[in-house]
């Protein structure tokens, strides 16, 4: 065997060195083989996309479908002091599977990882308010967005006009395309086509994040 010339020499440690280097800052093993092929994570998309895009329409669309027993309306309206227009939300139909806010953080969290899940639920359940003049005699706290879901005397509730902010929904996947793209600590990147409403398809990365539970998608899917 020919002996490698000094340059040549040279040429692989400094790649030994920036394989050692990726591997120590990134937590990425640059130089080895992803431990997941396509073939072990097809099974798992295929198991957590259909679910994720119910947790969507919870989240992103028209939301959780409300109850149309008037009775039920009724009751809930009287347990308020006040006028029936001025109240903002309305019961969800118990019939749809989901009775109160941590029927909808246990779905969430069996698809979606701790991290991504909270995300959600700030979004969900506290809405978003911003605080003004702090720490001055003025100071107060406006609300911009209204929580989405709240419970309301024995009622799990969905603010009434959550249709106006829903999202276009309904993307899907081709399983058969999916790539591995890096693999590291915290998780395993994919890349599949995609299909959004008769669009040509493209090209989406999704993590995924094995917990002691199982794996769950780290990132939105909508």
């Amino acid at each position: 065997m020919k002996t490698p010339t000094p340059r040549i020499r040279a040429m692989i440690a400094a790649l030994i060195v920036l394989c050692a280097a990726l591997t120590g800052f990134t937590g990425f093993a640059a130089c080895s083989r992803a431990k997941h092929t396509p073939d072990e994570l097809r099974p798992v998309l295929a198991d957590l996309l259909p679910r994720a895009a119910e947790i969507n329409e919870i989240y992103f669309g028209a939301g959780l479908p409300t109850t149309q027993d008037v009775d039920v309306v009724r009751a809930f309206y009287e347990t308020f002091d006040t006028d029936v227009e001025s109240i903002s939300y309305t019961p969800v139909d118990p019939a749809c599977g989901y009775e109160t806010v941590d029927d909808i953080k246990a779905a969430t969290l069996a698809v979606f990882s701790p991290e991504y899940a909270a995300f959600l639920f700030d979004r969900a359940f506290n809405g978003i308010s911003d605080l003004f003049d702090e720490g001055l005699e003025t100071e107060h706290r406006t609300t911009a967005v209204y929580a989405m879901y709240l419970e309301e005397s024995g009622y799990l509730t969905k603010r009434v006009n959550l249709r106006e902010d829903a999202i276009p929904l309904g993307r899907t996947y081709d399983l058969d395309s999916i790539t591995v793209i890096r693999e590291n600590e915290s998780g395993v990147e994919v890349r599949l086509k995609s299909f959004f409403d008769g669009e040509p398809s493209v090209e989406v990365n999704i993590w995924l994040v094995e917990t002691a539970d199982g794996w769950r998608l780290d990132s939105p899917t909508y």
